[in-house]
């Protein structure tokens, strides 16, 4: 069975509460956890310099994506 993490914030915005990304840190994660997919999906934004940097440091599959907030 594939470990998929779908929702990793590298980039603290308002409805967050307030971080630093480490990659150090995720590529820990990745590895205790032994995930084999993660997705990168910060609040209304990309950015794929750092999408580029995570993808280029990880020997795993990393999916670029965005929460979007909707509102009525």
């Amino acid at each position: 069975m594939k470990k998929i993490d779908l929702h990793i914030h590298t980039i603290a915005t308002g409805k967050d509460a307030g971080f630093d990304f480490d990659l150090e840190k995720l590529k820990q994660y990745v590895l205790d956890q032994s995930i084999d997919v993660i997705a990168i999906t910060n609040h209304n934004l990309f950015e794929l310099d750092q999408f580029n940097t995570i993808s280029n440091s990880l020997n795993i599959i990393v999916l670029p994506g965005i929460e979007i907030d909707f509102e009525n």
